[in-house]
């Protein structure tokens, strides 16, 4: 009886599915074009088992490529800022360590986001992301690269206002990593 109501419930599930959800659970795989944020949120939780990077002993990083701000008094402490945001590591990561970003959370800082293009599959990233705030101030960021299991190099562009204007920035950052092998000492979970 209990395994009927587990297939039941399961069957019930499946069939609150969209054929893209499906998809994206069976694969990992996601290309939308002009998507809400919710739409993308379901199906990264769709592919997410399919998606996961193994924990390890991993070479990580991040570089600020390129930062350009309006002019201004902050223009110095906000390249300072940024610089602050580089980092390399060789360390253990565990699974926890490794999960991927939860898009939901990007609408409580970035305001109401839409998704003129998702694409995640055949190893490569490229993905468009449009948010304006209550203000109206509007963000853009752009990934593009490369992710799998064992390793990921992911270029991000951010440009936040209109050049020239107050408050304008653009920032570019390459974000990588490679899994090594496993982590000395067993701590991988």
């Amino acid at each position: 009886m209990r395994a009927m109501l587990l297939v039941g419930a399961a069957l019930v599930l499946a069939g609150c599915q969209s054929e893209a959800e499906r998809q994206a659970a069976a694969t990992g795989e996601i290309d939308v074009r002009n998507a809400s944020m919710q739409e993308v949120a379901s199906l990264s939780r769709a592919a997410h088992s399919k998606t996961l990077m193994q924990p390890g002993t991993w070479d990580s990083g991040t570089q600020v490529l390129a930062a350009d701000f309006s002019d201004g008094p902050d223009k110095e402490s906000q390249l300072a800022a940024v610089r602050k945001q580089e980092r390399h590591a060789v360390k253990c990561q565990t699974a926890s360590d490794l999960k991927p970003l939860d898009i939901e959370n990007l609408e409580k800082v970035a305001g109401t986001c839409t998704f003129p293009r998702f694409v995640q599959k055949g190893g490569k990233l490229d993905v468009e992301i449009q948010c304006t705030q209550a203000s109206g101030a509007k963000t853009t960021l752009v990934y593009a690269g490369t992710m799998d299991k064992q390793a990921y190099d992911v270029t991000v562009d951010q440009e936040s206002g209109a050049k020239g204007q107050p408050g304008y920035a653009a920032i570019r950052m390459r974000v990588y990593g490679k899994r090594l092998g496993l982590c000395q000492g067993g701590a991988q979970s």
